[in-house]
């Protein structure tokens, strides 16, 4: 590593490197605890994966901006340290998997080597800066967005303001009105403003954020001097810093606490923090980007399809005879050898740049007009001329179960699957960029399913104690006609083997009332979300439960069975919620003892005593009232049931949890009570971010 560390000017760089090498030899050791090691590791781009002993590395790639020689930096690092095999997340940053944590050090040198870094890229931190794939090419846009958020990224990198907050801080710079970097979904989104005069400021949108809670940003400012972004935004990260909720992880992001205060109150406690922002400030770096040079000119017939190829990939640029070209990644997924033939062959006909996006795939920037059918050449020879660029049929999907802990079901060949039926049976969506289908392995919204079109999440489904893999289906997210974001709405949960036919439903429906220029989204609002429920009702018929064909996963050949681990994104352990999950899981081990030895009496009454611990466990968590069981079924029912965030088979936490008064010494009811339970739990370790089955720490 030494030899790749004295290759790096930056002395801080070089000693963030050596504390993470340093670190990890403590944590082998013993001589620092797991928690604390977490926390470091992750604002390093280091985090546990779902396979044990190997990790997932995130690059980050600030706004999505690469060039090719970072590119080929980090196709290197794929192959020396991964399975030369990396994905494109949906905030534009890189992933590889599979690593050994002892190589992490070497694998970040190597990367600062190519100006490419990891810091920050997880943990309770400033997450990677996203950016529009098309701001400072977009011809409707007021300005160029990119010099602004590049100061941003690079003033708040290291920045000891946002080091260790109570949860991560995500931004996105829009360029547009349009919005294309979803700003409303952010905790801080940046929009390009003129006031009256004329003069460029930004609109700073506030509170937004997915997850199993989505929020729709705030406005904060209507319009800020852009030399006034960078001040608001410290101010706004030192009052998250010291106010910001740091015990119920759930409750930690910062739209909780906008929620909490509101816009009257935050805005007099930022007036006040202002005072005490006063710099230095970083230049802001106006590279002009009107005349690129580099690419030589390469005039050729046109390919076969190439006009089609034209209206689905290649978008104009404000600069004259430039045009961004869209290169579809089916998932975000590649291996690092067809990517660098892609490069190679690409390098004479560009700029040497690329662009990652947040659907998921490439943006070739400043491409010659002469060169557009050598570029269609070179894609459609190497396998990279997948039409649908950003359209119906470029589904988004998070890892999923492939490497993520908190993921319940399988995303990635679930997408596969629904991009192969969109092409084949609906090829019109090729075009349409207003239908959009994004997945997400869990409610936690990675994939960003809440802003579809049809959005899903990964769950499950238990009929007659068997656990069958499902999804929550969503529909009618994402942007109206009118302009507006729209969260999907929860109509219904189907066995994942059922979610094709549900997506065939859906779009036949749609072709078959659509009204002249309306987009689905508009469709779901004119018709409102118990429509769709009854439309897709007789998919959630499960007459067998046994029936393989809906117990097998996609991409599994054996039968599904739940197993989530803890998630790492920022999250301080509670002992006393640790506990009671662990005396849950005690009480329905017990519940299953008793079971075998056919005491069902004794079995239903250690299931509910399992129930009652465990809903105690979160409601301490979120701060709830928990002076008696009668108050735990109450608050529960009231704060978790009715949200939507734990579905029962009984409906609600106090039918589940008084059922047992009906028929306690049945076996088959104490054999069911238990089962369910059992899914309660993986429920609860999901909300908590706790594991139900380690012996918690001592305080």
């Amino acid at each position: 590593m030494q030899s790749f560390i004295s290759e790096i000017e930056d002395p801080i760089v070089q000693r963030d490197i050596l504390e993470l090498n340093k670190k990890i030899l403590m944590f082998r050791e013993g001589r620092i605890d797991e928690e604390r090691f977490r926390s470091l590791r992750l604002a390093r781009g280091v985090y546990g994966q779902r396979q044990p002993g190997v990790q997932m590395i995130r690059i980050k790639v600030p706004l999505g901006l690469l060039t090719f020689g970072q590119f080929r930096g980090i196709l290197d690092i794929c192959d020396r340290y991964s399975t030369g095999k990396y994905h494109i997340t949906t905030r534009q940053d890189i992933q590889i998997h599979h690593v050994r944590l002892e190589d992490s050090p070497v694998l970040w040198a190597e990367l600062e080597s190519h100006d490419v870094t990891l810091r920050e890229a997880c943990g309770n931190t400033v997450r990677n800066i996203t950016a529009s794939p098309m701001a400072g090419l977009d011809p409707n846009e007021p300005f160029n967005v990119l010099p602004w958020a590049d100061a941003t990224w690079r003033y708040f990198l290291r920045n000891p303001v946002c080091q260790e907050m109570g949860r991560k801080f995500k931004i996105a710079f829009s360029n547009t009105e349009e919005d294309s970097a979803m700003a409303v979904m952010h905790d801080l989104g940046v929009i390009p403003a003129l006031n009256n005069q004329g003069r460029p400021g930004f609109k700073m949108l506030i509170g937004g954020g997915l997850g199993a809670q989505p929020a729709e940003a705030d406005v904060l400012f209507d319009w800020v001097p852009t030399d006034e972004l960078i001040p608001w935004t410290e101010a706004l990260l030192r009052f998250f810093d010291r106010e910001g909720e740091r015990t119920k992880r759930h409750k930690a992001r910062f739209k909780f606490l906008y929620q909490q205060l509101g816009k009257t109150a935050l805005m007099e406690a930022l007036k006040q923090e202002r005072l005490a922002v006063t710099g230095p400030f970083p230049e802001v770096n106006h590279r002009d980007i009107s005349a690129p040079s580099r690419a030589s000119i390469h005039e050729e017939d046109d390919p076969e399809g190439h006009e089609l190829w034209r209206q689905s990939q290649v978008q104009a640029q404000r600069q004259e005879g430039r045009f961004a070209v869209g290169i579809r990644v089916p998932l975000g997924d590649e291996t690092t050898h067809r990517t660098r033939q892609l490069l190679q062959a690409l390098e004479p006909l560009t700029e040497g740049e690329l662009r990652l996006t947040q659907s998921q795939n490439i943006l070739l920037p400043h491409i010659r007009e002469e060169n557009l059918s050598a570029i269609h050449r070179v894609l459609k020879t190497l396998g990279w001329d997948a039409l649908g660029f950003e359209s119906g049929v470029d589904v988004t999907a998070c890892p999923g179960t492939d490497t993520c802990n908190l993921a319940i079901t399988n995303s990635t060949h679930l997408a596969t699957e629904l991009e192969h039926l969109l092409e084949e049976e609906f090829p019109h969506v090729i075009q349409d960029r207003s239908f959009s289908v994004k997945i997400s392995g869990c409610m936690n919204a990675c994939g960003q399913h809440t802003l579809a079109s049809v959005g899903l999440h990964g769950s499950s489904i238990r009929k007659d104690g068997v656990v069958i893999p499902a999804m929550q289906i969503l529909v009618g997210g994402g942007k109206r006609q009118d302009g507006s974001w729209r969260f999907g709405k929860k109509v219904i949960k189907l066995p994942t083997r059922r979610i094709p036919e549900a997506i065939r439903t859906l779009l036949i429906d749609h072709e078959s009332h659509q009204r002249p220029h309306e987009t689905f989204a508009d469709h779901v609002e004119n018709l409102g979300d118990r429509y769709f429920y009854n439309l897709l009702l007789p998919l959630a018929d499960v007459p067998n439960a046994d029936d393989n064909s809906l117990r097998m996963d996609w991409g599994s050949d054996i039968p599904f069975v739940p197993e989530i681990g803890v998630g790492e994104c920022a999250g301080v352990v509670i002992d006393l919620v640790s506990t009671l999950l662990l005396e849950a899981r005690e009480k329905l081990d017990a519940a299953e003892e008793a079971l075998i030895e056919e005491t069902w009496g004794h079995a239903v009454y250690h299931t509910y005593a399992a129930y009652i611990a465990g809903a105690k466990a979160l409601l301490i968590q979120r701060d709830l009232p928990t002076n008696s069981y009668a108050d735990i079924i109450a608050a529960f029912d009231e704060q978790v049931v009715a949200t939507g965030e734990i579905s029962l088979p009984a409906g609600s936490f106090t039918a589940q949890t008084l059922s047992y008064l009906g028929g306690g010494n049945r076996p088959e009811f104490a054999r069911a009570f238990a089962v369910d339970c059992a899914e309660f739990l993986v429920d609860l370790q999901r909300l908590t971010g706790h594991s139900t089955s380690t012996t918690p720490k001592a305080s």
